[in-house]
């Protein structure tokens, strides 16, 4: 008994539509039972042999793009499948489904048949995907066809409703681009993905309208596309949600409620026509591509995740890349190039300066982002890179300078020197001692005081930024202030055998007044005895040079919220060479999303301790 009422909800999920179905059919039948079925052939036989061939050409590019959704859903798990496999089988198992009925069963039992290395969780989530997403794309395209089309029977706040719901729900993903879900993390579409879907769906759902509309009877029925498409999509959503085979019966119903003036039997004509081309023939090769024998697994990748140690020894990589040892990037070598890169909710970053830079860099980039829903940028490029990128048509935005020091020329001599040498002697004179260390670091009070500071600053930045954790903390090189017995500050460094780059700094309250200044020379000095030829004080926001345009505006606000006189003013102090350095994207509007992606992904940014790029190799 138990067991009985435990099934129930399964098998109720089955029995429904059969119901909806029959009682559907059944008042079709009381509808239809004045029909003369010779005038019903009559209608029926008078469809044109260029209907028919026009309703076929509108199948096909509806199908189509039905064919993509899955495009879209695979590159979102990263399957690996490449998009030519992924288009036969979405498209075969959105034929037998909608044909055969239950079509999250049928289209997941398509998939993992023609799919048959990607499993059947996989295959499931693939399905889920596609229907999830095309229904909510079918609510949006529905909505927006009947704000333009308005029917009397529907109030407009209902499809302006929907609209503002689909509004919220891209919001959602663009802010919150992961949620958890009974404990798991559950990643969202990401915007890109939406508005593709989104995309697909008009193209798919007008060109099916389109073939309805080609086999109406000319003079019999006067509509045109515009007028029929709202009409289609409530039909369309009637037949979807009632779970029939085929959506027959309420797809039927639908139709001639909403066209209570079209002659019964020339509308039934067009919609059995329709049903032939549109739901029978596509189900016919759908059954014949699914009993033909084919390997249908993962691809062969031909990007690779490259070891970041390795790749640091090269002298022309960055010691920053060191970052992807927490922010869950990787370093990836694509076919014309190397560079570290990151994901973010809506985009992928390549950070800092390639390792190796192609002619087809950019190009290779753009099709690694593809493969996996989002747009691409690069962030924190130096000026060759970003004239690089203009040349190849991508908007380039100046966003940081970075203080690069020469450890061979940091003298101490002269004027320029003159605040440095005031801070580090009031350090010294409250006895401030720095220390390196590499074993034994004593991170509970580092801890202490890296809490303490962020406590103090609105918390620690990241993605392109460290933050305390002991592990990364291990990788680099460590200094250490200490007052007597009590640690008042610390600095970590990336390090290679050609940089050194700033990464951690941590200073205590009430810690004295110079105490970061003389930990940063002791690095500094330290590199110039080791020939490092380069160190880098990290980046410091760009100073505003009006505060007249949009622009000038916002960069004199991000200025004042980041501090950006107090950093700048403290790397001065050491005579740096200020360097420009750029983020760039494809085109103004996504640079637009990325700038506003890697803020909100700064600001929020947790530490990850493993790389979760390395799933991210796009097929060949």
């Amino acid at each position: 008994m138990k067991q009985a009422m435990k099934n129930a909800p399964k098998f109720a999920r089955h029995i429904v539509p059969l119901g909806i179905g029959a009682a559907c059919l059944w008042a079709l039948n009381n509808q239809l039972s004045d029909i003369d079925f010779g005038t019903l052939w009559a209608a029926l036989k008078s469809v044109s042999l260029w209907q028919w061939a026009l309703a076929m050409v509108f199948t096909a590019i509806s199908f189509f793009a039905i064919a993509r959704y899955d495009v879209v859903a695979h590159r979102h798990f990263q399957t690996g499948i490449s998009g030519r496999r992924a288009t036969i089988t979405g498209g075969s198992a959105v034929a037998l489904g909608q044909t055969l009925g239950m079509g999250a069963v049928v289209g997941g039992f398509v998939r993992w048949r023609m799919l048959s290395g990607l499993g059947v969780v996989k295959a499931a989530k693939i399905t889920a995907f596609v229907t999830l997403c095309f229904m909510s794309a079918w609510a949006i395209v529905t909505s927006a066809a009947i704000v333009v089309a308005p029917m009397a029977d529907i109030p407009l706040s209902v499809p302006m409703c929907a609209l503002m719901l689909a509004a919220g729900l891209m919001a959602l993903s663009f802010f919150k681009p992961s949620i958890r879900v009974k404990g798991k993390r559950v990643e969202l579409p990401t915007v890109k993905a939406m508005v593709a879907m989104l995309v697909l769906c008009l193209i798919d759902t007008l060109f099916a309208a389109a073939t309805l509309w080609v086999l109406l009877p000319a003079g019999v029925i006067d509509l045109t596309v515009a007028q029929l498409f709202p009409i289609y999509m409530l039909a369309l959503g009637a037949a979807l949600l009632s779970g029939t085979p085929g959506g027959v019966g309420p797809f039927e119903l639908t139709l001639l409620a909403l066209l209570p003036f079209a002659p019964e039997a020339e509308l039934m004509a067009a919609v059995l026509a329709f049903r032939v081309v549109y739901y029978a023939i596509p189900a016919v090769v759908a059954g014949v591509t699914l009993l033909r024998p084919m390997a249908m697994g993962t691809e062969a990748f031909d990007r690779e995740v490259s070891c970041l140690d390795t790749t640091l020894t090269k002298d022309t990589a960055r010691a920053e890349l060191g970052v992807v040892r927490q922010n869950g990037g990787a370093i990836v070598s694509l076919k014309s190039g190397t560079c570290g890169v990151v994901r973010t909710g809506q985009t992928l970053t390549s950070i800092f300066d390639p390792v190796h830079n192609g002619e087809d860099f950019a190009k290779h980039l753009r099709a690694f982002a593809r493969e996996q829903n989002r747009i691409v940028c690069k962030y924190k490029i130096t000026a060759p890179h970003a004239i690089k990128a203009r040349k190849s048509g991508w908007a380039v935005l100046r966003v940081s300078d970075e203080a690069m020091v020469d450890p061979a020329g940091h003298t101490m001599e002269g004027s320029a020197y003159r605040q440095l040498r005031r801070k580090l002697k009031k350090a010294e004179k409250e006895g401030v001692q720095v220390v390196e260390q590499s074993t034994g670091l004593p991170f509970a009070e580092m801890k202490r005081v890296s809490e303490a500071w962020e406590s103090r600053n609105g918390g620690a930045k990241g993605l392109s930024m460290g933050q305390f954790e002991e592990d990364y903390i291990q990788r680099q090189r460590t200094f250490l202030a200490w007052k007597e017995d009590e640690l008042v500050g610390f600095v970590t460094f990336h390090t290679t055998g050609h940089e050194w780059a700033l990464d951690l700094m941590r200073i205590a309250p009430g810690a004295p007044d110079g105490t970061m200044h003389l930990m940063v020379n002791e690095a500094i000095l330290m590199a110039r005895e080791e020939e490092v030829p380069n160190v880098s004080l990290a980046a410091a926001p760009v100073l505003p040079k009006d505060n007249t345009s949009i622009e000038g505006r916002l960069r004199t606000k991000y200025f004042e919220k980041a501090g950006g006189k107090g950093l700048r003013q403290f790397k001065d102090c050491f005579n740096p060479t200020w360097q420009p350095l750029y983020m760039a994207a494809p085109g103004p509007a996504q640079l637009v999303i990325a700038a506003f992606d890697l803020i909100r992904s700064i600001k929020n940014a947790k530490p990850v301790a493993k790389p979760r790029v390395q799933a991210l190799r796009v097929a060949a």
